[in-house]
């Protein structure tokens, strides 16, 4: 479960100390099998694997990091199970998720580090220093060497000087396309001009039925709603939701709460009486 440094150790010595650029020879992860590619992406990934990821400062250089228990809970949720071939073994203890680490370091996806002080305060990244000893285990610091796939951050790259270089060359352009840029953008300003408009007056109806009657009246109630476009639009009006429901939820709790208040009152009066017919046949 352990890698300390020696003679054939693929990290180097690294050391805990100092502040300057240290040099670390680490394992190519892009030579590993695609078995622990897949493990590594899986954990990369904040919404499959549900690892927190933070920032710090290794070597004058912006990495993302992790704590190893957080690594170790996400190795052994179903989501991860359903990642791996159906031939490998699924871990299902702790320590099963612990050697899983321990090979993504031995394969160079990820770094045993030690945290140091923040940068320029409370809020900014900290650096990080290797570890002398690199024990994979659930209380340690773990930087990410593996970066994963580049293509998409290339194709982006290569997008956006396109598009540049495209916008710096409009004056070239032949005059179709310039006239069709141009209804685009029509097209465009006069939807963004019509879905402000009924924002405007879906809220002057809400003000004014909410004056005149007693529940409020919606054009497009889940306009601002978190779903899709066409849902947005469905229903076509509606009604806020009155507050007597907000009453009559809380009133059931209040009359239980009277109703046994004369059932203490009659059984003190049952209790009085019985003492008094007691004292008088005495």
């Amino acid at each position: 479960m352990s890698h300390v440094h020696g003679p054939g150790c693929n990290h180097g010595s690294g050391g805990g100390g100092g502040g300057g650029p240290q040099t670390i020879n680490i394992s190519d992860a892009n030579l590993a099998p695609p078995l622990y590619k897949n493990i590594a992406g899986f954990l990369r990934d904040e919404k499959k694997s549900a690892m927190k990821q933070k920032q710090g400062v290794f070597n004058g250089k912006r990495v993302d990091y992790f704590k190893g228990k957080q690594a170790v809970n996400a190795l052994l949720k179903e989501g991860f199970a359903k990642t791996l071939p159906q031939d490998e073994k699924k871990p299902t203890e702790r320590s099963d998720a612990v050697g899983i680490l321990n090979e993504l370091g031995r394969l160079g996806f990820i770094l045993c580090v030690e945290r140091g002080d923040p940068i320029n305060g409370k809020h900014t990244p900290r650096v990080l220093r290797p570890c002398a000893v690199q024990e994979m285990n659930e209380s340690g610091y773990y930087l990410w060497v593996w970066e994963g796939s580049q293509l998409r951050t290339y194709l982006g790259a290569v997008g956006l000087v396109g598009a540049i270089l495209t916008a710096v060359l409009f004056p070239l352009w032949p005059n179709f396309l310039k006239l069709g840029v141009w209804y685009l953008s029509v097209a465009t300003l006069g939807l963004l001009g019509v879905f402000f408009g009924i924002a405007i007056v879906r809220l002057i109806l809400f003000i004014i039925t909410m004056v005149i009657l007693p529940r409020g009246f919606w054009l497009f109630p889940n306009l601002f709603e978190d779903c899709g476009v066409i849902d947005s639009f469905k229903p076509l009006y509606g009604w806020d939701e009155p507050k007597q429901k907000k009453k009559a939820a809380s009133s059931p709790s209040s009359s239980s709460t009277a109703t046994s208040e004369p059932s203490q009152t009659s059984n003190k009066e049952s209790t009085t009486s019985t003492t008094v017919e007691t004292v008088k046949e005495d």
